[in-house]
């Protein structure tokens, strides 16, 4: 699990490298935050970037405080817990990223 990752590559690498056009300007990111706006490519719109805020937000909650909450899911767990089991079955997007981290405290 991580609490940060970063996005080094310039747009027209991503568009490249993903096949994908990115209709708004994209500076590369070294420190990504949870809730932050992040470029995505969704199952309904392959061909394209989309920007989402990093979050989980369950069936249950639909506001951004637990969205804030929910910022990763266990791999070995994300099929049974109700808080990703929906999202994780039909609501799947891919995340370029290029490095990740945890702060230590």
């Amino acid at each position: 699990m991580c609490g940060r990752y970063s996005l080094s590559k310039s747009k027209i690498e991503l568009e490249e490298r993903f096949q994908a056009d990115m209709v708004v300007d994209f500076t590369p990111r070294y420190n990504i935050a949870p809730t932050q706006l992040v470029p995505v490519i969704t199952s309904d719109s392959p061909r394209g970037f989309s920007f989402f805020y990093w979050g989980i937000t369950p069936d249950f909650g639909h506001n951004k405080p637990v969205s804030q909450k929910l910022i990763n899911a266990r791999a070995e767990s994300v099929n049974e817990k109700i808080s990703f089991r929906n999202s994780f079955q039909k609501r799947r997007c891919l995340v370029p990223a290029d490095g990740f981290f945890e702060w230590k405290r």
